[in-house]
């Protein structure tokens, strides 16, 4: 397998677009590689303990959109992991929202489309106040909810709460019989 880096976010959630550390990640294309979360590596010269590193890379032939999420002084491991699904199924984003459970919300549907693409089997999403942004100014924790298709069947959907990620699949359990 060939994995590929996508995107990859360094910061804390008001950072914003400027979490965007993605030139700055060096991975040779196609090989196993580990992303380092620590400050010195996105030139800041004094450590955050509520920085988070996240990690968008795409696997192929597997078709995956893979991502992890890790906190300071940790590493991501960019690794294609896993064989083709058993009976292939391309993913669909139908709509998706993020926000607070109480509060506004916000539909961010182009954003995750942009992640996993039109052609994924399987896609994974951080759910990250930098990348969806801040809805609301209530410090509540923010949820990623996600609607999808498996091959134009819906599907039960998917949530992730902040700092987390939501694993979108299409396996099911009949698949393995």
């Amino acid at each position: 397998s060939t994995a590929m880096l996508k995107k990859a976010y360094w910061g804390v959630a008001k950072d914003g677009p400027a979490a965007d550390v993605t030139s700055q990640v060096t991975c040779p294309n196609g090989y196993p590689c580990d992303v380092f979360a620590n400050a010195a590596s996105y030139g800041q010269a004094k450590s955050d303990l509520n920085n988070r590193l996240a990690v968008i890379w795409t696997c192929q032939p597997q078709r995956f959109v893979l991502s992890e999420v890790v906190n300071s002084g940790l590493k991501v491991r960019m690794d294609c992991v896993g064989g083709q699904p058993l009976v292939p199924r391309t993913i669909s984003i139908l709509e998706a929202t993020w926000g607070a459970p109480n509060g506004q919300t916000v539909d961010v549907t182009q954003q995750v489309r942009d992640i996993c693409g039109d052609s994924s089997w399987r896609c994974q999403v951080p759910a990250m106040a930098y990348i969806f942004g801040q809805p609301d100014r209530i410090a509540l924790t923010k949820t990623l909810r996600i609607r999808f298709t498996c091959n134009g069947q819906t599907t039960p959907g998917q949530q992730a709460t902040e700092n987390s990620v939501a694993d979108l699949r299409c396996e099911r359990a009949k698949d393995l019989q």
